[in-house]
């Protein structure tokens, strides 16, 4: 699976939807045992920092629901172009 799109939501925060790297999966299994770190996530990045972990915020049901957030982040001119 390889789906990324990436999102400013602010001058500090920017917001990431694809995979996660082992250490945000590992923070964000603590506390939760159910939790199995495959598939699509919404990641919060510090901007300023954009290759430190980030702090997972959800997880996609489907592909289709990223691609969904992800056109909502283009029509509203979020969406950071590569």
């Amino acid at each position: 699976m390889t789906f990324q799109a990436i999102a400013n939501l602010s001058n500090k925060t920017t917001l990431c939807i694809g995979e996660i790297t082992s250490k945000e999966a590992l923070t964000a299994s603590e506390g939760n045992p159910g939790f199995d770190g495959y598939g699509l996530y919404l990641v919060a990045v510090d901007a300023r920092n954009p290759s430190s972990a980030g702090e997972v915020l959800a997880k996609f049901v489907s592909e289709d629901a990223a691609t969904k957030l992800a056109q909502f982040f283009r029509v509203h001119g979020h969406l950071v172009t590569a």
